[in-house]
């Protein structure tokens, strides 16, 4: 009797939370605005306390903005004191900005990232809802923020979330120049300005994007006239202004080498000969993007499918040539560049998103059907759903509970995903074995948002998890740790350290970053002032005698200078 009882009162308070969890998710999508907010605010806001930089490419770009504002030059892209002109400089300036504002570290780094990363979810939405009368746009951006690479992304101080946004505003101001004619002109300045400020974000990727949405420029031009739009060519020459400045300014401090470091970097690329394009080959193959974008989009890439189908099936949904055409030609576009990697992939995440969301919505009006042949097909992903976020939760149970000894400690923390991630699947399939009225198949509106909800809960804590334990945004917990340690948190805190021949490669660019008082390049320890410090690695530059190594970090050595006594004056 007593666990009966104690089984009814669960589920009487089951039935109460069921309830207001409805009642909730009807008051907050009546402001669908707010509710992405919400939704996509709350991740970007949580972080574990202690944060690092990955060292390529976020740490790289935040210290090149923190060479911009400590010298005040705008212009130079550089490491180091040498011009390196391989990546363009519109994150850099954002970044520097940021600075500015609120002082360096690795959130204002990441900032930019942030404010695009949300930008690019309300513009996802307020697309799908062009594209589709109905939820899905809205659907289609909660989906958008539950995709963890995306969100990894938002909080990376890279290029790659502002040029998404940017070239979501391109998709969005075209779509708007549709809806409001007498304003057509000046959508089309909107457009066009995005589209070229994406070269100076991301340089001549922005030409990928451009050529993708050809077919719905090309083929549906009879309809909308984009092409025939001034206001377009108008807004691409605008855009290119603060890059035709920058560059100009940039050839005439250093000649000629901005440019041929800028675009010969592509010209190499295109020679299947030369040495940069064989470095570039030998890392993936033309499959890469049909494995890696399902593997990391799971279970939405499923659900894209579906949403794809039916928008291809029904003459209805307008401008099937964005929907389908412009992810599927960039796609192939992507595959066929040799330098294929997993940032190039985000561009297509907000259409795989809208897609999932078409064949998450479908879904769930068959989970209201009052036919057993179209509701059990719901109900069976939910059993689905439901099995794995067990084995997910019983996974990250063990990697939590397994004694210290038999575990890495590094790998104690996925434990949090596999638990948070497992226990919000269980909500559809908790939804699944209570289906109220089989038999008349009477399921309410509200009751099959939140089966729709619960399907985004599972990767949506998940990503919090990530945040909340640092496996997202603390990449370097041992190299911070080492340098806040004595003695070599109050020197570096006290002291302008040197560097001996600092290069590119990843320790060098986190000392760079996390040395609060950069002195001077040098190519030999014996350049070192008298009694100063100097960072460098020693299998580089081996370490001569008298020179006191005050602390090695990660193979390298904090170095101190013998005093030099000073010249006696003769006579």
């Amino acid at each position: 009797m007593v666990l009966k009882d104690i089984y009814a009162d669960v589920q009487a308070a089951y039935g109460r939370c069921r309830r207001l969890m409805g009642r909730l998710v009807g008051q907050v999508m009546g402001q669908s605005w707010l509710w992405l907010l919400v939704w996509v605010g709350i991740l970007l806001v949580l972080h574990s306390p202690q944060q690092s930089l990955m060292a390529q490419d976020e740490g790289y770009y935040a210290q090149q903005a923190r060479w911009m504002l400590d010298n005040q030059d705008w212009i130079t892209v550089g490491w180091w004191g040498q011009p390196l002109y391989d990546r363009t400089i519109g994150l850099q300036w954002l970044i520097a900005f940021s600075y500015h504002l609120m002082g360096r570290s690795e959130v204002t780094a990441r900032l930019p990232s942030m404010i695009a990363s949300v930008v690019a979810v309300m513009l996802t939405w307020r697309i799908g809802m062009r594209l589709v009368p109905s939820h899905a746009g809205l659907w289609g951006a909660a989906i958008f923020a539950a995709m963890p690479l995306w969100m990894q992304t938002s909080k990376l101080a890279t290029q790659d979330a502002c040029l998404v946004a940017l070239e979501l505003v391109t998709i969005w101001a075209l779509l708007r120049s549709e809806d409001d004619p007498s304003q057509r002109r000046n959508w089309g300045l909107v457009a066009g300005m995005a589209l070229s400020l994406g070269f100076l974000f991301k340089g001549v990727m922005v030409v990928l994007p451009a050529v993708a949405l050809l077919p719905y420029l090309v083929r549906s031009h009879h309809t909308h006239r984009h092409l025939a739009n001034r206001g377009l060519y108008y807004g691409l020459g605008l855009g290119a202004i603060p890059t035709i400045v920058w560059l100009g300014f940039s050839v005439a401090r250093y000649g000629w080498l901005p440019l041929q470091q800028l675009f010969g970097k592509v010209l190499l690329l295109a020679q299947a000969n030369s040495p940069a394009a064989e470095a570039f080959q030998s890392t993936s193959t033309v499959t890469y993007y049909l494995w890696h974008i399902p593997a990391t989009t799971f279970p939405w890439v499923g659900f894209a499918l579906v949403g794809a189908w039916l928008v291809g099936r029904h003459p209805s949904v307008g401008r099937r040539t964005l929907w389908l055409g412009y992810p599927l030609v960039l796609l192939v576009l992507l595959s066929g560049f040799d330098t294929r990697t997993w940032y190039y992939s985000l561009q297509l995440y907000p259409f795989v998103a809208l897609l999932a969301a078409v064949g998450l919505d479908h879904l769930g009006r068959l989970f209201r059907s009052a036919a057993p042949r179209r509701y059990w097909v719901a109900v069976g992903l939910s059993w689905a759903a439901g099995v794995f976020g067990i084995l997910l939760m019983s996974a990250g149970l063990a990697l939590m509970l397994t004694p210290g000894d038999l575990i890495a400690p590094e790998l104690r923390p996925y434990g949090w995903l596999g638990l948070m991630g497992g226990l919000g699947w269980l909500l559809p399939w908790r939804m699944a074995i209570n289906r109220p009225h089989r038999l008349t198949g009477r399921v309410t509106h509200r009751e099959q948002q939140i089966w729709q909800w619960g399907w985004l809960l599972g990767p949506w804590l998940a990503i919090a998890a990530a945040f909340v334990t640092g496996l997202f945004g603390n990449y370097e917990p041992a190299f911070v740790q080492a340098l806040a340690s004595p003695p070599l948190d109050s020197i570096l805190a006290t002291n302008s350290v040197d560097f001996v021949r600092p290069g590119g490669d990843r320790e060098s660019i986190l000392f760079t970053f996390y040395t609060p008082h950069l002195g001077k390049p040098l190519s030999d320890w014996s350049q070192m002032p008298s009694e100063g410090y100097a960072w460098g690695n020693p299998e580089l530059v081996p370490l001569t005698e008298g020179y006191e190594v005050v602390a090695t970090v990660e193979g390298w050595h904090l170095v101190r200078a013998p005093l030099v006594p000073a010249a006696v004056p003769k006579g």
